[in-house]
């Protein structure tokens, strides 16, 4: 799968930096989402590193036909609510019962504009002691990069301006609809 994924990739024009998280655990967060194209250039982009990326999609999605399909790519349904509690918990669940796994979530939430990101992932990491990477699919450069590991010191508004930092260069598929954080709103 390695060499294909990389094939297809290589043929649109597309690198993927070879940084791999020294941790056989860990949460990814990739943005900017603002299409459908994200999730099929960055599952390439993952089995071209054999990295055992794992993410969430709301259970309403797990559903015939596609929910299947949807596992077998690495998909896990997860039950979506107010306050979140319940994705957090079995995010954590599910990081303490596999050896190596990476957690790969979109903090934006959704593809249209939102710059109330969604903090799941930061409690995620904390309440499992694990490290939250930073990756990215760029579509100026054509370019999947995982920069490094993020803060996470139980001060998210001074963490969160890595975040800040790390994508006011990344260009997503489509500019107008991806929004940095609004820190006040954290």
């Amino acid at each position: 799968m390695k060499k294909i994924a990389a094939f297809i990739l290589r043929c649109f024009g597309w690198r993927v930096e070879a940084f791999v998280p020294p941790e056989r655990r860990y949460v990814l967060i990739v943005a900017p989402h603002t299409s459908n194209w994200d999730f099929v250039i960055g599952r390439l982009a993952f089995w071209t590193k054999g990295l055992p990326a794992r993410f969430l999609i709301k259970k309403e999605f797990f559903r015939f036909p596609i929910g299947g399909l949807l596992k077998a790519l690495g998909g896990l349904p997860v039950e979506r609510g107010r306050g979140g509690g319940r994705a957090v918990e079995q995010s954590v669940r599910l990081l303490q019962t596999h050896d190596r796994m990476a957690l790969i979530l979109t903090p934006e939430g959704t593809r249209r504009r939102n710059p109330h990101w969604k903090k799941g992932f930061y409690y995620i990491a904390q309440a499992a002691g694990l490290p939250v990477y930073v990756g990215y699919i760029d579509y100026k450069e054509k370019e999947c990069r995982i920069v490094g590991a993020m803060p996470v010191s139980g001060d998210l508004e001074a963490d969160s301006r890595y975040l800040m930092e790390t994508y006011a260069h990344v260009t997503a598929r489509y500019p107008e609809q991806f929004a940095l954080p609004d820190w006040g709103k954290w």
